[in-house]
């Protein structure tokens, strides 16, 4: 089955050198590339050859994937030439990045996030994280399987879907955002405030006994960095895996799934991690795939279910639980199908293909789009991360999993720093203060003044680059 995977690698080498290679990795085109590539990889690795369902799994899988090359390539072939023949000229890295300031709306938003975490917490009664790491401590593990489930699809539903947004997005990006202007512009009293957001941050990520919510942020904090240093990755982009890394292992050590299975603690988590990446979730996918090829097709019918989980009183698919019975026979715990299996469940066939295609021209359009005016600021950089995220390693489950992960609170978080970018809606300061000293001294020659307008005029109520 490697025969499969190879020419799609060779593919998305081209695909490198024509679309990725001037926007670089950190992009929403190219981490679905690369996440892609890992779960195909997996996939054929475990694909079953005497299973022809299986194998025409794989062969779906390859062709959405190269399909997607396809479109992303030629949609980012068109729009150079479009640019080129318009005169405009392509500066992916030409903008300055001011720091928002933590105003009274960010402040409160951030009190409502928490006071949701904390009152979820609450309802649910204990912590499966905690409770596993104080079973590890005890030599008793606790078994957090059944703890993780009870706390987000127990008898007493607590809309999980709809705390994810607050806990595991809304929450720890306003924190980020707190965290870069306290530790650049504020003072003892703002960075001491900045890590107990931190460590609430970080309880609520991990609190559920999940790693992906976690993982997941660590790598917007770093997409942030590298947006903020104007598509550079600086030193700084280091300190999310300093700080987020261990915790991530301790979390696979506190859930004990590969127990015994190593010489080590170390090696037993180690192992557990690589088996995330290429071996966990492509086996889920063959395994739903196996169960939805037997049932008709859905029509969209279980995306709207999964879409619906995200508002409150709704519980939304069943389908992850279903899968997981036919492997485990027990419904406590989920198996989703893979992205591609899940769009063939819903749409067929030629609904995969015109999707595939469809998110090659989405994703490049958003690469390329996305970041092409001179100014932004810090809140507008964490949504616009956080978008990349999540829908950058869309790897499995249907249109659900982005929902959960945050899509719509990083977009709304988007939009509010947009809405910031005003004069005179919020104090902001120039996140490189070099950048300052080096415009022209004398007037600015760019483009002809407004009538009434002298060069140096400033409208009232203008906020001042440089300036709190």
């Amino acid at each position: 089955m490697i025969t499969l995977f190879l020419p799609v690698l060779v593919l998305a080498a081209v695909h490198y050198s024509v679309a990725m290679r001037r926007y670089g990795l950190l992009t929403p085109d190219g981490l679905f590339v690369v996440c892609q590539l890992l779960m195909l990889y997996g996939t054929v690795r475990l694909v079953d050859t005497d299973s022809d369902t299986e194998v025409f799994y794989a062969r779906l899988m390859a062709a959405a994937v190269a399909l997607y090359l396809v479109a992303s390539m030629t949609t980012s072939v068109v729009m150079q030439r479009t640019s080129r023949r318009r005169g405009v000229r392509a500066a992916y890295s030409d903008y300055s990045v001011t720091l928002v300031a933590p105003t009274g709306a960010i402040l409160f938003v951030i009190a409502v996030s928490a006071v949701v975490t904390v009152a979820y917490f609450t309802a649910v009664g204990y912590s499966a994280f905690f409770l596993g790491l104080q079973g590890q401590l005890d030599g008793a593990p606790a078994d957090i399987a059944n703890l993780r489930l009870d706390s987000y699809a127990g008898e007493d539903y607590l809309f999980p879907g709809f705390v994810n947004q607050f806990k595991n997005a809304i929450l720890p990006a306003l924190t980020l955002v707190v965290a870069v202007w306290s530790f650049s512009r504020g003072g003892l009293f703002a960075r001491a405030g900045s890590i107990v957001l931190i460590a609430l941050s970080a309880v609520a990520l991990l609190g559920t006994g999940q790693r992906g919510a976690m993982v997941v942020f660590l790598t917007t904090a770093i997409v942030y960095a590298y947006l903020h240093n104007r598509r550079r990755l600086p030193r700084a982009a280091v300190l999310p895996i300093v700080l987020g890394l261990p915790l991530v292992m301790l979390s696979t050590y506190v859930l004990a799934r590969r127990d015994g299975q190593a010489d080590s603690p170390l090696r037993a988590v180690t192992n557990d991690l690589v088996d995330r990446f290429v071996h966990d979730n492509q086996a889920s996918g063959i395994a739903a795939f196996n169960y939805t090829s037997m049932l008709p097709v859905r029509n969209g019918g279980e995306w709207l279910e999964g879409l619906l989980s995200i508002l409150p009183g709704h519980r939304g698919s069943t389908l992850s639980s279903e899968i997981f019975y036919t492997v485990y026979w027990s419904t406590r715990g989920t198996s989703p199908p893979s992205l591609w299996g899940s769009i063939h469940y819903n749409f067929d066939t030629v609904g995969l293909i015109f999707l595939a295609v469809l998110f090659g021209v989405l994703l490049q359009i958003l690469t390329q789009r996305s970041l092409r005016r001179g100014r932004y600021n810090s809140l507008q950089l964490v949504g616009f991360a956080g978008i990349t995220v999540v829908l950058g390693t869309w790897i499995a489950g249907g249109i659900e999993t982005p929902m959960n992960v945050g899509l719509f609170s990083y977009l709304g978080l988007w939009y509010w720093g947009g809405r910031m970018g005003g004069p005179g809606r919020h104090s902001v300061v120039r996140a490189d203060p070099a950048a300052a000293t080096a415009l022209p001294a004398g007037p600015r020659t760019w483009g002809p003044l407004p009538e009434g307008r002298r060069p140096g005029h400033r409208v009232p109520g203008q906020q001042v680059a440089g300036r709190v």
